[in-house]
């Protein structure tokens, strides 16, 4: 059967398919879509959770992959990264344009995998502080381990196992600058869940055990004290 297709003719940025639809499924019309010439972005819409339909969503390249019914505030949050997507897109497509002489329509803009990234990062930087693993981001953002490493080396130059520690790190320092809760607490606080673990781990990054160090901020808070 050969069906127009008017999203075609419309010229969308922006399409939400579901997987179970009439005459063909949703990957399927996103397939059929890309042939015909269609440049909108895709987000699939699913009553489903398995994995297989996750992964073949990351192969077809869909922005995301939204699982029915679908919760309001998830929605929001996606709509704005969709959001920040199209319009870096279309800024990337006007530079490119005027670097080379042709109008938007006429330019193929490559979409890089930045605010994907941004997005894992901002998750970790949620999540700090529980039992975090690539395994997790994996299935969170429905990537593959071994890509989600990749983005890492990519867009901070170090791995995901370094990049968790240092951030909890950093946390840990800030508690011991600000509070006086004792270190059991702040190693929890901050991802470690074992103390001796949390000490080793911070003197081998800052020089100095965590007792000590939150003894020298106190101490050169006392200095610059009127």
């Amino acid at each position: 059967m050969d069906l127009k297709l008017p999203v075609i003719i419309t010229k969308p940025h922006l399409v939400f398919v579901d997987i179970n639809m009439p005459v063909m499924n949703g990957f399927e019309l996103i397939r059929r879509c890309r042939e015909e010439g269609c440049g909108a972005s895709f987000v699939i819409l699913s009553g489903y959770s398995d994995f297989e339909f996750a992964k073949q969503a990351i192969r077809e390249e869909v922005l995301d992959y939204c699982l029915k019914p679908v919760d309001p505030a998830a929605m929001i949050k996606t709509l704005n990264y969709i959001r920040l997507r199209l319009d870096k897109q279309e800024s990337g497509e006007t530079a490119a344009a005027e670097k080379s002489g042709n109008s938007p329509e006429d330019t193929v803009y490559v979409p890089e995998n930045e605010e994907r990234f941004n997005r894992i990062l901002l998750y970790i930087k949620s999540h700090y502080n529980t039992k975090l693993s690539l395994r997790e981001l994996s299935e969170q953002f429905f990537l593959n381990k071994n890509y989600i490493c990749s983005l890492f080396k990519k867009f901070t130059g170090n791995t995901f196992s370094n990049y968790l520690v240092n951030l909890r790190i950093e946390k840990s320092k800030e508690l011991l600058r600000t509070t006086n809760i004792p270190l059991q607490l702040i190693a929890e606080k901050t991802g470690f869940m074992d103390i001796y673990y949390f000490s080793k781990v911070f003197k081998s990054m800052s020089g100095i055990p965590p007792h000590k160090y939150r003894v020298q901020i106190q101490k050169e808070a006392e200095v610059d004290r009127p």
